[in-house]
């Protein structure tokens, strides 16, 4: 016993000693945005009755993230970090502690990374060049765009990967995770699986970003495929994801495109009516293009479609233009959206301002 208490000190005392020298190499960064939006719809006849509405209000995140990062004793590098993300209102609002958690094991072009949210992912709509956020029109009776965002990704769910650098080209990667929801994760490193319900299934996810050499050009390319859900419910289908994106800057201009494909994940909730659960089919095709004014001054257009496999549905349409001011320390924003059969519903169409003003610290 008394040599285990002194192995047991013994690994204490290094591990402090690691953490008191890596303190110097700890950074603590930060962000924080205020928006506005303006939204009103109208019709709508797929599983509704016809109404209209319009909602106003200030929006709210701030971010708070500390990392570290250094050589460990064999040489190899290593970085660790976490996030405290905060949403919503004074009261009433959510805070998420497993923001951009990791582990990251690195040796030259190679890493091996353990955490959620900061893996290389497809969550971004890139022809939304100036405006912020996703390219859809979101929360028209309470019911969110068809537009795929993330394609089914599981990368903020805990799990493990690996990214390889190819120099001159990119980054590839590789994502595997054990239960797609996070339903699983343990409390913490001392206590066993506090979860019995693997209902959220094993995820994995295949990517590429880079600009394969072209200088101003921005390509990613990602699949993800997991098995369906089986605990507690009944038809759904495997879930895939898919998508390719890219933008491209020359001079004043930049242009984008993207096409995005998912299947087997429930789509539109609400008062709309929902699709059937866990077997639709998604296909979202987008293109934009902006104009930089001068250095501090930027116009935008995007035009999306979105495409379900339900039958009767039309095809979402949304159009979008923004402007957008560096005014160095503080990004003003200003877009204006609108929608035709959002989220695939005949005739419930909608429009949309919105203003951000954001920060970094």
């Amino acid at each position: 016993m008394k040599n285990k208490l002194m192995t047991t000190a013994l690994v204490t005392s290094m591990l402090s000693i690691g953490v008191t020298s890596a303190v110097a190499q700890t950074t603590i960064t930060g962000n924080i945005d205020m928006s506005y939006f303006g939204t009103s719809a109208s019709g709508g006849t797929a599983g509704t009755t016809k109404s209209q509405s319009s909602q106003r209000g200030f929006g709210k995140e701030a971010q708070v993230n500390f990392a570290n990062k250094g050589k460990m004793t064999n040489g190899m590098d290593y970085a660790a970090g976490f996030s405290i993300e905060l949403d919503g209102p004074d009261t009433g609002g959510t805070a998420t502690f497993a923001e951009n958690t990791y582990v990251d094991l690195i040796s030259g072009n190679t890493t091996i990374t353990l955490g959620a949210d900061h893996i290389q992912n497809p969550d971004r709509n890139v022809t939304n060049l100036v405006g912020f956020g996703y390219l859809g029109l979101d929360g028209l009776n309470n019911v969110i765009s068809s537009y795929p965002k993330a394609i089914n990704s599981p990368y903020s769910a805990f799990g493990a990967g690996l990214v390889q650098t190819i120099p001159g080209l990119g980054k590839v990667s590789a994502l595997y995770v054990p239960d797609r929801a996070g339903a699983t994760v343990q409390n913490d490193v001392f206590n066993g699986n506090q979860s019995t319900n693997d209902g959220g299934e094993s995820q994995m996810e295949f990517g590429f970003k880079g600009d394969l050499g072209v200088k101003g050009l921005d390509v990613g390319i990602f699949y993800n495929k997991g098995d369906k859900q089986e605990v507690g419910l009944t038809g759904f289908s495997d879930r895939k994801g898919s998508k390719i994106d890219g933008s491209y800057n020359f001079g004043q201009f930049t242009i984008a495109a993207d096409y995005s494909k998912m299947e087997g994940v429930a789509t539109g909730t609400g008062s709309t009516g929902a699709m059937t659960a866990g077997t639709d089919e998604l296909k979202g095709k987008s293109a934009g293009i902006a104009f930089a004014v001068n250095k501090d001054v930027s116009i935008g257009y995007a035009y999306a479609e979105t495409e379900t496999s339900l039958a009767g549905r039309p095809d979402e349409q949304v159009h979008l233009v923004a402007i957008g001011y560096n005014l160095g320390p503080v990004v003003a924003q200003l877009q204006y959206k609108t929608v035709d059969n959002h989220s695939n519903v005949q005739g419930l169409d909608g429009e949309q301002i919105g203003v951000k003003i954001g920060t970094k610290f």
